[in-house]
């Protein structure tokens, strides 16, 4: 049992800690299959933590999973409204092309400033 298992229910953490362990071993698969690049796209992993997934044993992988709080953070573009919007919305489009688009939109844009300065 975990120290903050008083203050957060424990279907909670335990919904927390499955979902942490999908998110470690789908992006370990993809890592070991060579797909590093959806992953850093994707999952948003540093290269520190991604080199680790490589030869992470599952029982390493498993006490990763299951340190309080989630493991990964929400990844929107900067214009998170008009991705809000669109979800609002009904589907006239792929969502998934429309948020990979507006991320990478705007981390072009970060790399064309800073190379501008």
């Amino acid at each position: 049992m975990h120290a903050y298992s008083h203050l957060i229910p424990e279907s909670l953490v335990g919904s927390i800690h499955q979902l942490n362990r999908a998110y470690l071993h789908t992006a370990r698969d993809l890592l070991r299959s060579g797909q590093d690049r959806v992953v850093e796209a994707l999952f948003g992993l540093d290269g520190t933590l991604a080199q680790w997934l490589v030869d992470a044993t599952p029982e390493a992988i498993e006490r990763l999973a299951t340190t309080p709080g989630t493991v990964f953070q929400p990844r929107l573009p900067e214009a998170t409204d008009k991705l809000l919007a669109v979800c609002t919305q009904a589907p006239e489009r792929d969502i998934t092309a429309l948020h990979l688009l507006l991320r990478n939109l705007g981390e072009a844009a970060q790399i064309d400033q800073g190379e501008s300065q």
